[in-house]
């Protein structure tokens, strides 16, 4: 079968994420680049904990099936992304719980520790789009290009959509940014947490390389 490889690697992030609670059901997708400028994608309706490599779609760069079963319904938002943002080379858009509730606020989240710092924060929350549109494409692709340290962005009232050049870095953002966005949520429920300072925030890059 045509890009398998591509649809074993997919399939073993898809793993990954259920495994932490990223992915839920059939909630969320993640897609990857694959060869002759095509693009792997989880499928719609199918439950993660019975997918398999030959259930992940293959559509082009505009979203036109080539091969394997409909795609997500967030296609048009994946190809957006990878044709207009070249840095991307996966994506893994997640309805996480922490991510969906601060996806509800219209606010930034601050720059409050090193995991939202590895995902470029503040992260910013995207307009309103209706889910499965070209206009989440839209909001997402506008954000990524006007800010090329981002790799994580909230979408409103949705989720959020993780970026990085392997499966592998989209994944490790997309659960870095769930894991400073919950710490960040009880840090709140216990009293005022203060961001990163710029001394601290150069400090950090210094040791860090960042």
């Amino acid at each position: 079968m045509p890009y398998q490889e591509e649809r074993k690697q997919l399939l073993k992030t898809v793993q990954q994420a259920y495994k932490v609670d990223l992915i839920r059901m059939s909630a969320g997708n993640i897609s990857t680049r694959a060869a002759n400028d095509m693009v792997a994608i989880t499928p719609s309706g199918i439950k993660y904990r019975y997918m398999k490599a030959e259930d992940i779609s293959i559509v082009d760069l505009e979203g036109n099936l080539v091969e394997g079963p409909k795609p997500s319904s967030e296609t048009p938002m994946h190809t957006a992304i990878y044709r207009n943002v070249p840095r991307t080379e996966s994506i893994c858009h997640t309805h996480s719980i922490y991510g969906m509730v601060f996806a509800m606020l219209e606010e930034d989240i601050p720059l409050m520790n090193v995991e939202l710092m590895v995902c470029g924060a503040p992260l910013p929350v995207a307009p309103w789009a209706a889910p499965g549109t070209a206009k989440a494409g839209e909001v997402t692709v506008d954000i990524f290009l006007s800010r090329p340290e981002l790799s994580v962005i909230l979408l409103r009232q949705h989720g959020l959509v993780a970026i990085g050049n392997s499966l592998d870095q989209a994944y490790e953002k997309a659960y870095n940014a769930e894991t400073g966005l919950e710490t960040y949520y009880k840090s709140r429920l216990l009293g005022t947490p203060q961001p990163f300072t710029r001394d601290q925030i150069n400090e950090i890059k210094e040791v860090y390389g960042i």
